[in-house]
């Protein structure tokens, strides 16, 4: 989350004193002494967070109650965290076990003021209002800033399609999470967060669906947990290690991060509402060698407590690919946790939720087949790591690195050149920011970098970001044939494949391309096309901006082209360039009403994510996409709603 500026962190707004808060003088919750006319004298005694460090008479004056349980809630004291870390721990060293996670793991913790005045310590604080008040928790600048890679990542489709509680109701955290579970104070010794008997149940709103029309909630309910059939792909890390650099700043890194779905046994049913026999799976980034720049061995109970632990991703859809068919759960295999899911040191932790054969669901005989809509998916447009290494250095084939510049810095596939892309876009204050230059200019900047139109041109990235918006600009420039590396740079390296810091450069060639109008489409054309059933427009952008939440810091304002279908990113690409089988993106973009007979444009602010999906249906093999390349800050700067 990008911080507050300076002045934003400490300015207190005047419409603050109009309230019943402002009200109250300064000295009530910061102490210090307001007769003084010195300001040492003023200050002596203050309180900078007097939520945390005076809170009984700053919050509980007046909140007696809620202070009271408040104290000891999980958002709190992160009790939870400490219980599961010492049931691995060897508790000889709980000394300096404990010091190595108060340097790294003990940050997420708040107060009242990080969720009702300012932002947590973990977002770096600062009031978010000029000190106003607020009942409700901002989720953008509160709750998220904190839930943000496993709760607001999710919610807000940065990874994966978004929440349909946000896209469809608006929702934001509060009616799921009120402030009975937020107050709840965590008794001593919960084994987990799930055990709080407060906690949020998807039941509490939707109740006596084994009695209602869907067949398959009165198969289900008892059996598997809701997420299983609701959830998308989430991810799971593995191996984090902590530690300080040379000036003494920690730092933690995982090894490995894989966006996925599994489902594993529910080993502890005696969580609120958890009788099923399924539940989805994530897994946690404990290592064995964890705190090891602080503590040799520290957890000599490594096995106690699985690390493949109950998930709730906050991803929910009405209708998933998991539950599209039976057969894409019953006899999967891929889906359910298997011992080789486990890496050596985590078998033993696991072996209660791993699924055994014996307890896969069979698969379903003359299940309906799902009507996927019919395209020639253009294969040749991805190509995988052993691919790419077993072709490298072959005649007509060149290799883009879209990491950036200080990406391809750091390190590259040997052989591959590094673009700018700001060099094929024009810059902030022309009259069309970031759209493409001239085809011309583009023609003369890949024929410089030794690129031809016959060439066979591969682009990677660490991630799909400006990977799948290099493929766009390459086909409108008229390359004829475009790869895209599945996986990027993790599946290279995945594979035993090596990077290097030696740059590449290739000689200079007439690029010779004959530039495709058809894939750009301006702000007249989508407008002219609003009404037109056989034509969509693809909103990419995370959900806060499609639903007017949040807007670019260079539009005129916040909203959506009207009629377009919002679709972040992350419903095309996994994590790590990863990719969704062509069968699955073709069926959910079907459930969203985008198919292969109509015209779809795709748009977001600047056109890099649109270039990035634009990719996709291409791949798909859908006949007439466009991208918007004036997209949201050229159409509302427009007078058009």
């Amino acid at each position: 989350m990008t911080p507050l500026e300076p002045h934003e962190k400490v300015l207190v707004s005047e419409d603050f004193l109009e309230t019943e808060h402002g009200e109250i003088a300064c000295e009530n919750c910061h102490n210090g002494n307001s007769a003084a006319t010195d300001k040492a004298e003023a200050h002596k005694g203050f309180v900078k967070h007097p939520s945390i460090d005076n809170v009984e008479k700053s919050c509980g004056e007046c909140h007696e109650d809620i202070v009271a349980t408040g104290q000891d809630s999980l958002h709190a004291t992160l009790s939870t965290f400490t219980t599961i870390l010492k049931s691995r721990s060897d508790m000889a060293k709980w000394d300096k076990i404990d010091g190595a996670r108060k340097n790294h793991c003990a940050g997420c913790h708040t107060s009242c003021g990080g969720c009702h005045v300012s932002r947590p310590k973990f977002a770096k604080k600062g009031f978010i209002n000029g000190h106003m008040f607020q009942k409700n928790t901002d989720p953008i600048n509160q709750c998220t800033s904190c839930h943000g890679s496993r709760v607001g990542f999710e919610y807000y489709g940065t990874r994966g399609q978004g929440d349909v509680h946000a896209t469809k109701a608006n929702m934001d955290c509060i009616p799921c999470h009120q402030a009975e579970e937020m107050h709840a104070a965590a008794p001593k010794g919960l084994p987990g967060r799930y055990h709080l008997k407060e906690i949020a149940k998807c039941t509490d709103c939707h109740e006596g669906l084994e009695h209602g029309s869907v067949r398959d909630h009165a198969i289900h309910i008892g059996k598997v947990q809701c997420q299983v059939c609701h959830s998308q792909t989430y991810v799971n890390c593995f191996s984090c290690h902590v530690g300080k650099d040379e000036n003494g700043v920690g730092y933690f890194q995982n090894k490995l991060e894989v966006e996925e779905l599994k489902i594993g046994v529910n080993y502890d049913k005696r969580a609120p509402g958890a009788d099923y026999n399924f539940m989805l799976v994530r897994h946690e980034p404990t290592d064995p060698n964890l705190y090891d720049f602080y503590v040799k061995d520290a957890f000599t109970n490594y096995d106690a407590t699985p690390t493949w632990k109950r998930a709730s991703p906050h991803n929910i859809q009405r209708k998933t690919w998991q539950a599209a068919n039976c057969n894409n759960c019953h006899g999967n295999r891929d889906i359910f946790l298997s011992e080789s899911d486990l890496f050596d040191y985590d078998k033993g932790a696991n072996a209660r939720v791993v699924v055994p054969d014996s307890l896969i669901p069979t698969k379903r005989k003359n299940v309906m087949k799902i009507d996927i809509p019919k395209t020639n998916v253009r294969t040749d447009m991805v190509v995988d790591a052993e691919w790419l290494h077993n072709n490298l250095g072959k005649k007509g084939m060149v290799l883009i690195d879209a990491q950036g510049k200080a990406g391809y810095a750091k390190g590259h596939i040997k052989g591959a050149i590094a673009l700018d892309a700001n060099s094929l876009t024009q810059d902030w204050e022309s009259d069309t920011p970031k759209e493409l230059v001239s085809h011309e200019e583009i023609a003369k900047i890949l024929g410089k970098a030794g690129i031809s139109a016959d060439d066979h041109v591969v682009v990677y990235a660490k991630d799909a970001k400006w990977a799948g918006w290099f493929l766009w600009v390459l086909e409108y420039a008229g390359v004829k044939k475009v790869s895209f590396l599945k996986g990027g740079v993790e599946a290279w390296e995945h594979h035993g494949y090596h990077l290097t810091t030696e740059v590449t450069k290739r000689r200079s060639t007439k690029f010779a391309g004959t530039e495709h109008p058809e894939f750009v489409a301006d702000n007249e054309f989508v407008a002219e096309n609003l009404g037109n059933q056989n034509f969509v427009v693809v909103d990419t952008r995370i959900i806060p901006q499609a639903i007017g939440l949040a807007m670019h810091g260079a539009a005129d304002r916040a909203g959506r082209i009207p009629g377009s279908v919002m679709l972040p990113l992350g419903t095309f690409f996994m994590d790590n360039a990863a990719l969704k089988s062509p069968e699955e993106l073709l069926w959910l973009l079907k459930m969203n009403g985008v198919t292969p007979d109509k015209t779809v444009v795709t748009t977001c602010n600047t056109a890099q994510f649109a270039g990035d999906v634009f990719f996709i249906f291409r791949y798909l093999g859908f006949p007439d996409v466009r991208v918007h390349d004036p997209s949201w800050i050229s159409w509302s700067a427009m007078t058009m709603e």
